[in-house]
């Protein structure tokens, strides 16, 4: 219940009111890419570990094909495709950088396949100073 609240809040807190192409305007983009990218890896990670290998593209590519989705719409509702491209190339790149992280600097480590079929393991250490 609690993914779905934050999921909700994102989803609500991403609807344009007021758009124009300033850099605050693109920078929101960019940080709700990384926000909404790093969630649904998050997401997929604690509810769905038969997935946990692919969780950082699965995060990339539902926030991706989200965005392009709803700047079609707005597009299509609205017009103004530079400021549509704009927007939505600014939350791509920000959810390359969300997944990215979130899987490598937030969630554990996960046992993967090398090339040459051996596992791989992470290993996370905590010490106190």
């Amino acid at each position: 219940m609690k993914h779905i609240g934050i999921f909700l809040f994102i989803a609500f807190s991403m609807i344009n009111l007021n758009a124009n192409d300033s850099v605050e305007s693109e920078l929101s983009h960019f940080i709700g890419g990384a926000v909404m990218a790093g969630g649904i890896t998050t997401i997929i990670d604690g509810k769905y570990p038969e997935y946990r290998e692919d969780r950082e593209k699965i995060g990339f590519w539902t926030s991706s094909i989200a965005i392009v989705i709803e700047q079609a719409i707005e597009y299509k509702l609205h017009g103004g495709a530079k400021g549509q491209a704009m927007d939505a190339i600014s939350h791509i790149a920000g959810s390359a950088i969300g997944a990215y992280t979130t899987n490598k600097y937030l969630l554990l480590p996960i046992v993967k396949k090398s090339a040459d079929n051996t596992n791989i393991i992470g290993l996370n250490i905590k010490y106190r100073f």
